[in-house]
Order: structure tokens, then sequence, then C-alpha cells
């Protein structure tokens, strides 16, 4: 079988998106993505230097991307995401495909950070035994596992009181920037957390066409910020799935106001009014090892946890 190697371009965003969901149906990973969410993607990403498309006889048999983060503190986690269609499995295309993403970060990372040590990195669903074959055969290690977690929607979602001296109010795009300023905050030191620039905040969030501002909301203690929970909506899961679920982006408490149930008053709003406003079910994912306590508060809310992915690291020398 004779394959043609070359970058991606905007023209095959239908072809990716198609594969992405032959591949999710083959592998249940859940990852549903509409060819609007690759869009999006493919405009961060430098397609000529960072992307592959791999095409057999004019059909495109599998895709990678490399993802840079904007501002990395210590070392250079670069994110690889790809997918071999079903048909094209077990014939070295994965293998080769992902030694063309390493080699590709590696480039772009010299041009940017060559100064910083660079980790490459890409996400496994744990129960994916080819993929986790792959990748530990070209040398990457489980770094860190994450949970994914459901909670349905129904008449018997916990009901936690705003604590006193606090007030939850609906976001307010007034308190865009103080909110971004709280999250870097609330997250510096977070394994694999990195500040993020007023433009990548509007690009994962506020300017997002996901981003759901009515179910997203904000504690404040005297005046300021001290909590929020900000909320997404992928209509392609309601295409799918025939499921509305809302999908919880970031929950986040300063340092100095967390214990004090906080995040769980907080959630617990967020989850009550995505009832009201007709959604079935709220999803989410958390860092197993998240050092706030972050899953308990989850589970407490009624999440339970449905898949478990697994965050496989390879350093990466500069020559």
């Amino acid at each position: 079988m004779e394959l043609v190697w070359r970058a991606l371009t905007t023209a095959d965003i239908p072809e990716v998106a198609a594969l992405h969901t032959a591949a999710e149906a083959a592998d249940d990973t859940g990852d549903l993505l509409s060819e609007e969410d690759f869009a999006a993607s493919f405009a961060k990403t430098d397609l000529p230097g960072g992307s592959a498309a791999v095409v057999a006889s004019g059909v495109l048999a599998a895709y990678g991307l490399v993802v840079l983060r904007g501002a990395p503190v210590g070392t250079h986690r670069v994110r690889l995401d790809g997918a071999v269609h079903p048909r094209f499995r077990r014939q070295g295309i994965g293998r080769e495909l992902l030694t063309r993403l390493v080699a590709m970060a590696r480039e772009l990372h010299l041009a940017r950070h060559p100064a910083m040590p660079l980790d490459v990195c890409t996400m496994v669903e744990s129960r994916s035994a080819g993929h986790i074959a792959l990748v530990e055969e070209l040398g990457f290690t489980a770094d860190r596992r994450s949970f994914e977690l459901e909670v349905a929607l129904g008449e018997s979602l916990a009901q936690v009181p705003v604590p006193s001296a606090y007030e939850v109010v609906p976001f307010s795009a007034a308190r865009d920037d103080e909110v971004r300023e709280v999250s870097n905050a609330a997250f510096r030191g977070h394994w694999g957390s990195v500040e993020r620039t007023p433009a990548e905040w509007a690009a994962s969030f506020t300017d997002s066409k996901r981003f759901v501002p009515e179910t997203s909301f904000l504690a404040l203690a005297g005046g300021a910020v001290a909590g929020f929970v900000l909320a997404r909506h992928y209509p392609v899961v309601l295409e799918r799935t025939g499921v509305r679920e809302l999908w919880i982006g970031d929950v986040g408490t300063l340092a100095e106001h967390r214990g004090r149930g906080v995040a769980s008053a907080l959630l617990s709003h967020a989850l009550a009014q995505a009832r009201a406003q007709g959604y079935q079910r709220a999803g989410l994912s958390v860092d197993s090892a998240n050092p706030t306590g972050a899953l308990g508060v989850y589970e407490r809310a009624g999440f339970e946890v449905v898949r478990t992915w697994v965050d496989y690291g390879l350093p990466v020398a500069p020559g």
C-alpha cells in the first residue's frame, strides 16, 4: 500500500472529522468532535510545521496534530493528537505517525523555547490496549491519570447552600479578566497547568462558541471573585447521543478560600441551573492526583467516574 504523507490543510477538516468519528466509534472513547471543533483546533495549530495527513489511494488513513502551549514554565510540554482510521490499523501507520509528530514537536520547540527542556505527551483512553502498546513501544511512560465523570441532572441533585460571607452571581463579561487572573492563581503549581494570556483565555473560554455564560457562575467575597465555575456545551454530543450535556470546563477557588464549601456551592448552583435550562447530564474531567480534593467535591455532587485517561509523556532531547 502506497502512502502519501503531507501537512494537513483546512480543506481536510471534513475528512479529519469523519475519521475521528470512525475511530471513536471503534474505540468507545466518548471523545465526540465536530467539523467546527476541528476548525477551531486547526486555527490554533502550525499546520505546515505541526501536522500530518496520511493518504492511501486518495483516502485519509490517519492524521496528526502538534498542539503547542502558550506560556510554558520550567518544561515545555507539547501535546500530540491524532488517530488512524480503523480500516488502516495494524499496518505500522500509527508508529510512523507518532515518530514524525515527535520530530515535528522538537523542531517547533527549538524555534520557540530552545533553552527549555521538552516533553511531548499524548492522552490515551485506559482501555485502548493497542494505543497503550504503541506509545510504550516508542518509550512513552504514564505520567498522570485523569478521570472523566458524569452526573444525570435528575431530581436527586445535591443541594449545597452558599457559605456565609460569599455570594454566587452569574458570570459577567465585565469580570472576564478578573476571572482569568483568579484562574491562573488557583491553578498555579498544579501539574501540567500554565497561565493563560488574555488571548488564550478568550479562545478557551469566553470567546469560544462552546462557552455557556448562562450556566457559568462566580463566587464573590467582599465584592471580589474568590471562585468560579465555567461551562461549555458541545452540540455534537446531543446530535450523536440524544443527550443534552453541559460540560464543566473549569472549577477553581483561590487557595485562601478553599475548605469552606465554595466550590461545592458553585457546582450545586450550576447544576441546578443547567437542569432548569433543559440539560440532561453534566460532565467534567479531573486530575486523579488533584491536590485540592476536587475529586471528592465532584463525587459528593453526584458525579461518577465513567472513563480514565492516561497522560503518556516522553522527554525529547534537542539533537
